[in-house]
Parts: structure tokens; C-alpha cells; sequence
């Protein structure tokens, strides 16, 4: 019987963490699909994968457009009929200009951090799972951020400190949290593992230089949960703590 390769597509992997986790993922042996929406930047980071000997392919893939996320299925589906993991990296992040306080942020902006921070993925989601359950071992690993954790923001709430995070971007987070709770319920049956990982604040463009995490600590959980055991957690939120994987309050 033929043992068949491992393929992972993740979204948003030109740069940053997204990249970081397609090279873990591809040093584990992984056949990595680069989605992202840059021609260009995508080819780019598929040969610089390449050059470190990993199997990398381009999928040009727009989270945001149903045509785009339709054409990236048929590629898969016609290359290799399944899917195993899929890692839901690419995101709306904050900007210095948003205005995200509860009592002045504009409907508009709410929209588009919920369109592309939860509705994108929902899509992308649903219409990558058909290539999913053709997987013996499929998982959807949701990045996600403490800052969508109800729990950590309730024992914030009475420390002085800093602003309280951006309303767009926290409750998109959790809308995505309580997707993949309920997701991973639904597809427990089909031994499909559905989690969410927070990788901190990491030193990528978003993040700055003098973020406390490397990206090769902020990509930790989400590969781990990747390659997760069929006797693994699923429906659960993981950030990391030094070297460890640990779990995360919803």
C-alpha cells in the first residue's frame, strides 16, 4: 500500500507567520501549499522554501473572494484530491489609525475586521472540508490571539494598564474562537481535530522588532497542533509559555 504525503495549506504564508509555520511544517516532511493573494510574493517565499529543501507549492488565494477560494479548491482537488491540514493564518490586523474603542468605532470597521477575520474563514473552511475529510487525519488549526479570550479580557478589566485592545480586531477573534468550538464538535465524528493557537506577539512587520517572540516561537503552537496525534485535543485554544505548549482561557 502506498503511503501518500502529507499536504498543509496555509493561508497568508508569504511572510511572517504564516511563512514560519509552512517551513516547521515542511522540515516535518510536510508537502506545504503557500496560499497567499501576491503572485509575485508567494513564488518567492515557495523558492526560498525550496532552497532549505522543503516541498513547497504557490497557491494564489485570496481569503477574501469566493471566486479566488474556489479556484485554489479545484487546484488542490486536481492535484491531490485531499487535504490534511489547514492552517487559517491570514488576517485583518489593527492599524495605529483604527478607531477600535466600543464607544466610537464605526460600523464599517467592524464589518470588514468580521469579513476577513471570521467570514473569510468560515469560507475558506467549509469549502476546503470536503478535501479534508478525504484526509485520515484532518486538522484546522484557526490562529487566533488572547486578545479574542473573553477570560483574559474580563481579568484585565480592573488593571491600570495599558488601552484596552481594539473592539474590530478583539471581537473578530472571538467570533473565530467560537467557530472553531463549534466546528470541532460537529467534525469530532469524522476524527477531524479543529483547534485555535495564539502565537503572541511576535517579531514580524505587524508585531516589531521588539516584540517578545521570535516567529519561530509564535509558529510553535499552531504546528504542534498541526501534527497532532489521533489521540490529540481538539476544540481548544493553545498559546505557548517558554519552550511548552499550554492551553489558553476562551
Amino acid at each position: 500500500m502506498e503511503i501518500r504525503s502529507k499536504i498543509a495549506l496555509i493561508t497568508g504564508a508569504n511572510r511572517g507567520l504564516g511563512f514560519e509555520i509552512a517551513r516547521q511544517l515542511g522540515k516535518r516532511q510536510i508537502k506545504v501549499l503557500i496560499g497567499a493573494r501576491n503572485a509575485a510574493a508567494g513564488q518567492a517565499a515557495v523558492n526560498g522554501l525550496i532552497a532549505e529543501g522543503i516541498d513547497a507549492l504557490f497557491i494564489l488565494l485570496d481569503i477574501t473572494e469566493t471566486n479566488s477560494i474556489d479556484k485554489a479548491v479545484r487546484i488542490v482537488t486536481e492535484k491531490f484530491g485531499y487535504l490534511d491540514i489547514l492552517v487559517n493564518n491570514a488576517a485583518r490586523l489593527p492599524k495605529a489609525t483604527d478607531s477600535g474603542l466600543p464607544s466610537q468605532v464605526s460600523q464599517e470597521l467592524l464589518l470588514e475586521f468580521l469579513e476577513t477575520n471570521f467570514l473569510a474563514q468560515v469560507n475558506v473552511t467549509q469549502s476546503f472540508l470536503p478535501l479534508i475529510k478525504q484526509s485520515t487525519a484532518g486538522r484546522i488549526v484557526n490562529m487566533s490571539s488572547s486578545i479574542g479570550s473573553v477570560t483574559i479580557s474580563s481579568e484585565h478589566l480592573h488593571q491600570n494598564g495599558p488601552k484596552p485592545p481594539r473592539i474590530p480586531y478583539a471581537a473578530s477573534k472571538a467570533a473565530l474562537n467560537m467557530f472553531t468550538v463549534i466546528l470541532a464538535k460537529e467534525l469530532r465524528q469524522d476524527g477531524i481535530k479543529v483547534n485555535s493557537a495564539d502565537p503572541g506577539l511576535t517579531q514580524t512587520d505587524a508585531g516589531g522588532p521588539n516584540a517578545p517572540y521570535t516567529v519561530e516561537q509564535g509558529a510553535r503552537p499552531a504546528v504542534w497542533l498541526a501534527c497532532l496525534d489521533d489521540d490529540g485535543p481538539t476544540g481548544c485554544f493553545f498559546t505557548h509559555v517558554e519552550e511548552h505548549v499550554v492551553n489558553n482561557p476562551w
